[in-house]
């Protein structure tokens, strides 16, 4: 299966807005039933796009767990 690009212009327009909403839920509306998203790219982006604030270090394993089912079965975002 051919993985695609991060849809960064999509985030970037949705954090546009709803500027009250955190980074963490952009990303999940984002990724949300992408299946040709890789773990690999999930991760880099999340490193990247969502605030060390918006969660505890110690739950990232988790979250990044819950971001790959969420690409996969497109749930709503928790």
């Amino acid at each position: 299966m051919k993985t695609a690009n991060f849809p960064i212009i999509e985030f970037q327009e949705i954090s546009r807005l709803n500027p009250y909403w955190s980074s963490w839920v952009w990303f999940c509306e984002v990724i949300k039933g992408r299946k040709n998203l890789s773990k690999k790219t999930i991760k880099k982006y999340f490193d990247k796009l969502v605030d060390k604030d918006d969660y505890a270090r110690d739950e990232r394993p988790q979250l990044l767990n819950y971001l790959y089912s969420l690409a996969i079965n497109s749930e709503e975002c928790e």
